[in-house]
């Protein structure tokens, strides 16, 4: 089983069993692509996946991830963004690109508080795009 697929399942599985405590996958569409984002804690990756993508796995750190996809086949992309809290204390998030046979997703790894919310802007721009989508989206965490 691929790590991606093996990372969506627990998003979602965990996502109904902990509620507020991550996000299931969601995805926008926009000229033609699927934009596909998810935040996580980083306890819910295994240890193996998390070191195998240089992922800090802690109870104050969060994992962001983005896909990309255009007529079901995964695109290249280049996404940068900000996660702010609400002292509005804002990080920048890097992204690594993570690619594997069948997909190619973007992840981040960020710091967060024991009970927070952050408010996300990602600037996502396809390989073969023009244009630049922002996104926009709040998350909520407690632990």
């Amino acid at each position: 089983m691929k790590n991606w697929f093996v990372m969506a399942l627990l998003v979602q599985l965990l996502g109904q069993l902990l509620g507020q405590t991550c996000q299931a996958d969601q995805f926008i569409k926009w000229q033609g692509y699927e934009i596909h984002y998810t935040t996580l804690s980083s306890r819910l990756i295994p240890a193996d996946v998390a070191a195998s993508h240089g992922i800090t796995r802690s109870d104050n750190r969060i994992v962001t991830n983005v896909s990309i996809r255009r007529d079901g086949l995964p695109i290249k992309a280049t996404i940068r963004g900000t996660a702010t809290n609400l002292l509005n204390q804002r990080q920048i998030l890097a992204f690594t690109e993570v690619m594997e046979q069948d997909a190619i997703y973007y992840l981040a790894n960020q710091l967060v508080d024991v009970r927070d919310t952050l408010r996300f802007v990602l600037f996502i721009l396809p390989e073969d795009a023009s244009e630049t989508y922002e996104l926009a989206f709040v998350r909520d965490y407690y632990q």
